[in-house]
């Protein structure tokens, strides 16, 4: 269970950092700029936390909520983006930008329905309008006041030099007085209303442009009649500038717009003038590093005098992630026409209701239809009747959601009505939103596989019926080799009693005639027991030679050291050899008694072949090395991973090149049997033995300069598991 999760935590992938070829500028380049952006995310993240925690009244809680979750996501990502530079976690990476995503679509589906509410709360503008006529109010309150004390003092002039107008002027004074209190009473509410709507439209307007930082909008206004703009911080940053730091003016706004986009939207904005109207666009921004950023742009006339606009308002978004999403898509789509075109396969999409909605070049080819003739019509309309009832059982599965996708063969009518053999692909089309929206298959011509097919069906047939035939032929020939073997014991048991009864004669009558046969009777009897010896050497050099490979034998632990030893005490080489053997031969599984043929074969061939090497030899004592040795034969090893390569190599005669392939070969010898004794068997012996063994066996020499045989032989360090059983 531990290896399946670490499988899939890091897979067969290779760390980020192999991509930047562990440079150590790039990888500190990446991994500074991505953890500063993940400590960036989430300080702004905990900072909208913070300010919904400590302002219950702000509107719109559960959107900061959704930015917030978002940006930390969105530090996340980059955080990923260091730990994948030195551990390859793509699956965790991509699975934290596959909740990226989600986060970040549940906040841009919350966010856009709430942009007109957010839009209809009344701007600082506004704000600013009717703090001003409260203000005109205000003033003529006062206004009204400062005439009634005027009033008031008339009246008390009026009263001392009038004591005879008091009487009929009270009730009128009275009634001056009531409406005094009325104004003043009317005073204090539109002062407390004043307030009140002060207080609503300064926290609306903070709610506003929190709600337009945290979505990455900026808000601009344009004063068209003094050609003045003024830009929120966020505005300044969506054109790259550093806030506070620009110029609020339309020429330096034109400067960051690209060249191709300016005509257009310049144009938008005068027609919008000109109507007193609305307007939206989207164009690019050019930042001073050279990357170019894409803005939605909203905007309306709000002020109007003598026919002419006034004054502009808006708001501007940066749209780079989903614009550039977008055109990602739209590059896909294109792809996928071009490749669903020119497909060298038939591709075609269906509906839900089975029918064909679109259809590629090449399916038209291969049925013969023309796209219109297929287009809107029920696949079932071509199908061979068949294959029906197996095409009614995918599309029942696919459209119920049983499988998402499955594979079969089937038969078309071609417009001739003739069959086609295809291999079907079908795949479900599907929104995550709406579910199901399509199918998409590819429709691939098999006519030709189908005969290759019926060809290989046919030809394994005839492959059993011959295999059958060879195990019959096989079991003959073991019945063969058996028969054979029996006639080998046979045959040489037969041939060698009567060699023995030759030799045993030729004994008797030297024995009998002992001292009264002349020399050369003498030099013949000898001569015929030497034939009866090699002709015995030849019938047990045949035998050992067709018993090679045939014989069973089992894998054992093989000490070469120890085998060697003990080839070299059965040879018993005379004293005039110097035998040089290494000590630090290996042990592998082998088996063991053709092994020592092959050691026994070439280093007795050393020996019996060296011109040095015997008593008869008048010039050895003198070519002796001072420990009496007249011919060295040295043996070698190379390890060569699944083989080992030995080396027998003497100082002899050496053999000329015409001859190096002919000594391997059966009963042949480089000189005549009357000079020197040979069968001619023993390197024939050698060489099917290592042959048996997938070995190889050759040598190299020249006249005068000694022979050496190499053979390989396999290097099996453990005990195979047929061999275990045994």
């Amino acid at each position: 269970m531990v290896d399946y999760w670490q499988s899939l935590m890091l897979g067969p992938y290779i760390p980020h950092g192999h991509c930047y070829l562990w440079q150590p500028g790039l990888v500190w380049l990446h991994l500074l700029s991505d953890a500063l952006i993940a400590l960036s995310y989430w300080m702004i993240a905990g900072a909208l936390v913070y300010f919904v925690q400590r302002r219950p009244d702000v509107p719109f809680k559960p959107l900061f909520w959704l930015f917030a979750t978002f940006i930390a996501a969105c530090g996340a990502t980059h955080l990923l983006s260091v730990w994948t530079l030195w551990f390859p976690t793509y699956w965790v990476s991509g699975a934290v930008k596959a909740l990226t995503a989600l986060v970040s679509l549940a906040t841009a589906l919350e966010l856009v329905p709430r942009l007109p509410l957010a839009l209809a709360l009344p701007n600082a503008t506004q704000l600013m309008d009717m703090n001003r006529a409260l203000q005109e109010e205000i003033g003529d309150r006062k206004q009204a006041e400062a005439s009634l004390r005027t009033a008031e003092q008339e009246v008390r002039q009026l009263n001392q030099t009038l004591e005879e107008r008091v009487q009929r002027r009270t009730a009128q004074l009275e009634a001056a007085n009531q409406q005094i209190e009325t104004l003043l009473e009317q005073e204090r509410q539109a002062r407390i209303s004043l307030q009140t709507t002060t207080t609503d439209l300064q926290e609306t307007a903070e709610r506003l442009n929190l709600a337009l930082s945290a979505a990455q909008m900026g808000s601009w206004d344009w004063q068209i009649d003094t050609n003045t703009q003024i830009w929120s911080p966020q505005t300044e940053r969506i054109m790259g500038f550093e806030p506070g730091t620009a110029t609020h003016s339309a020429e330096v706004w034109a400067e960051r717009v690209h060249p191709e986009d300016l005509p257009k939207i310049e144009a938008l904005i005068e027609r919008a003038i000109a109507t007193h109207t609305e307007f939206a666009g989207q164009y690019r921004m050019q930042w001073p590093d050279g990357t170019a950023h894409w803005v939605s742009v909203y905007g309306r006339v709000v002020e109007v005098k003598d026919g002419r606009s006034q004054r502009l308002v808006g708001i501007v978004q940066d749209i780079t992630t989903s614009k550039q999403a977008e055109l990602s898509l739209r590059a896909s789509e294109t792809r996928f026409r071009a490749v669903f075109e020119q497909a060298a396969v038939g591709m075609a999409r269906l509906n839900l209701q089975g029918q064909w909605i679109q259809v590629n070049r090449k399916l038209c080819d291969s049925l013969g239809y023309q796209p219109e003739e297929l287009i809107h019509q029920p696949f079932q309309a071509i199908t061979y009747e068949a294959d029906k009832a197996q095409d009614e059982h995918y599309y029942q599965q696919l459209i119920t959601g049983q499988q998402s996708s499955c594979q079969f063969e089937k038969r078309y009518l071609r417009q001739d009505n003739t069959p086609l053999w295809t291999l079907v692909t079908i795949s479900v089309e599907s929104d995550d939103a709406a579910g199901p929206s399509a199918l998409i298959a590819i429709i691939e011509d098999i006519e030709d596989r189908k005969a290759a097919r019926e060809e290989l069906l046919r030809r394994a047939d005839e492959m059993a019926h011959t295999n059958l035939m060879l195990a019959h032929t096989t079991a003959m020939l073991e019945q063969r080799n058996a028969e054979l073997d029996q006639f080998a014991y046979v045959a040489s048991h037969d041939l060698k009693a009567p060699l023995r009864a030759i030799s045993n004669l030729a004994d008797w009558i030297g024995e009998d005639l002992e001292g009264q046969i002349p020399a050369e009777n003498r030099r013949q009897l000898d001569l015929l027991r030497s034939r009866v010896q090699r002709m015995e050497g030849l019938i047990n050099g045949l035998l050992e030679y067709s018993r090679v490979g045939r014989r069973q034998r089992s894998m054992v632990a093989v000490d070469l050291n120890l085998l060697l030893d003990n080839v070299i005490d059965s040879l018993d080489p005379p004293e005039q050899v110097h035998l040089e053997v290494p000590t630090d031969l290996p042990t592998l599984y082998s088996h063991k008694t053709a092994l020592g043929q092959v050691f026994a074969n070439l280093i007795n061939n050393a020996i019996k072949h060296h011109h040095r090497v015997g008593e008869a030899d008048p010039e050895s004592v003198g070519e002796a090395d001072p420990k009496g040795h007249c011919g060295t034969v040295r043996i070698t090893w190379k390890n060569q991973g699944k083989w080992l390569e030995f080396a027998v190599a003497d100082d002899g005669p050496g053999i000329a090149p015409q001859y190096h392939e002919k000594i391997f070969t059966i009963f042949q010898t480089l000189k005549a049997r009357d000079d020197f004794e040979s069968t001619g068997i023993g390197l024939a012996i050698v060489k099917k033995i290592v042959e048996a063994e997938k070995g190889r066996v050759w040598l190299t020499s020249a006249l005068g300069e000694g022979t050496t045989f190499y053979f390989t032989w396999p290097f099996t360090k453990t005990l195979p598991a047929e061999d275990e059983d045994l």
